[in-house]
């Protein structure tokens, strides 16, 4: 459809809307970025293509080389290359021969080009790579950035800031070392459930305070079910006062104590009960999990669900349309007030399932429940050619639309500035 009569104007307009980039995972400091040594290889395998090479078969040893450290360029691309041709039509991988057309005019990545993009890549590794490759190339306005824990020190034009707040502790990484930081950090002494959960607070209110974004960000799914229960007061402390005891007994300080998941379910519901008093956004990671293995029905929206009942005063925003089951997400947004539904990242996890999902949500939810970006990237140049799919994509279904006569052309037009603008400034008040 992409010379469509109706496809083509409708395309056209989207790519001249300002966007909001709903999450990202960038390194911030710009300039800390463009002092590490990296070749192509390195600055690309960071995510999703990495898992596609793998789950075609390239060996984990094999990438560990390819990906880990500089080398010489040809002979990383001739361990890859069966497995990268093997995923030439992926999303993943479309998505990067886009990107490095738009940002260095190259025709994608391949046997033939693979020297002059690397070449292209280390030669941009200068200040306003950046601003030149989000605001000139993409014309995003502002992204949300999500890069882990209380980054209270985050500064940054262009970026907002979502907060993952540490104090659920479902992960196995924490210990004496991480007890320490908190502590000193709002110096304060945790001797107890009742310590806890103030230095939980009080953090919050400094993150908010400091950024003027109130946006939460969760990705437990990729360690446990989203489904969180009631656990009692009295179990929950002395479920703490146990890992609290191990905390400070702590022989090395390099191996992890994490929270049962009894503990873990009480602190999300009292970081709920936070959220409800202060207006807030929760970004909810959904469906797929990135990588290659894990334990896939950990991420099914539907376990949220006596969440959104429970807290009808937090906006929940499920990432990623809950792929491979965006029909979930899609009737939970429509029951729901309180539940939005993001598509970003779906677009390169699987770009065809996003324009039936898309179809379908406009189908059952009001359009102003659905934003349509997310780039969700650790480097800036995946950005772009993920963009450009988004931006096909929405068109696509649009120009559907239009051709069944469910709606006009301009009223398409007014839909789609909606989910790339409109939905995500005021869903997390920008």
């Amino acid at each position: 459809m992409k010379n469509n009569r109706v496809f083509s104007p409708i395309y056209d307009e989207i790519c001249k809307m300002p966007v909001i980039d709903t999450h990202e995972h960038l390194m911030w400091d710009e300039d800390e970025r463009n002092a590490q040594t990296h070749d192509v290889f390195v600055e690309y395998l960071k995510c999703y293509m990495d898992s596609d090479l793998i789950s075609a078969g390239l060996n984990r040893a094999d990438f560990e080389r390819v990906a880990k450290a500089p080398g010489d360029i040809m002979e990383k691309w001739r361990t890859v290359e069966p497995y990268w041709e093997a995923a030439r039509h992926t999303g993943y991988t479309r998505s990067l021969d886009i990107s490095v057309k738009l940002i260095y005019g190259i025709d994608g990545i391949n046997r033939d080009t693979i020297e002059a993009v690397n070449a292209a890549f280390l030669a941009g590794r200068k200040p306003e790579h950046y601003l030149r490759v989000l605001r000139e190339l993409c014309n995003i306005e502002t992204g949300i950035i999500n890069v882990g824990g209380s980054c209270v020190d985050f500064d940054s034009p262009f970026f907002k800031y979502a907060w993952d707040p540490p104090y659920i502790c479902t992960a196995s990484n924490h210990g004496q070392k991480f007890l320490s930081w908190i502590e000193e950090r709002l110096s304060v002494s945790i001797r107890g459930l009742d310590d806890w959960q103030d230095a939980l607070e009080k953090d919050m209110d400094r993150v908010f305070g400091v950024h003027g974004v109130f946006i939460l960000k969760s990705w437990m799914a990729y360690w446990r079910p989203l489904r969180f229960e009631k656990t009692p007061y009295h179990e929950a402390k002395a479920l703490f006062a146990d890992i609290l005891e191990q905390w400070r007994r702590q022989d090395a300080p390099g191996e992890g104590i994490g929270f049962s998941r009894e503990l873990s379910d009480y602190m999300m519901h009292y970081l709920l009960g936070l959220a409800s008093k202060r207006n807030v956004t929760y970004q909810i990671h959904t469906g797929y999990q990135a990588g290659y293995g894990n334990y896939l029905p950990n991420g099914d929206c539907p376990l949220l669900n006596n969440l959104f009942i429970e807290y009808p005063d937090v906006g929940f925003h499920l990432f990623h349309m809950s792929y491979p089951h965006p029909n979930a997400a899609c009737a939970l947004a429509k029951m729901f007030p309180n539940v939005t539904l993001d598509m970003g990242r779906a677009h390169i996890i699987c770009p065809s399932a996003c324009v039936t999902a898309l179809d379908d949500f406009l189908d059952a939810v009001p359009h102003n429940k659905i934003t349509a970006f997310g780039g969700d990237y650790l480097f800036v140049d995946g950005v772009p050619g993920h963009l450009q799919i988004t931006r096909e994509n929405v068109a696509r279904t649009l120009a559907g639309k239009v051709e069944r006569g469910v709606f006009d052309e301009g009223k398409a037009i007014d839909i789609a500035r909606a989910l790339f603008y409109d939905n995500p400034k005021r869903i997390f008040r920008l």
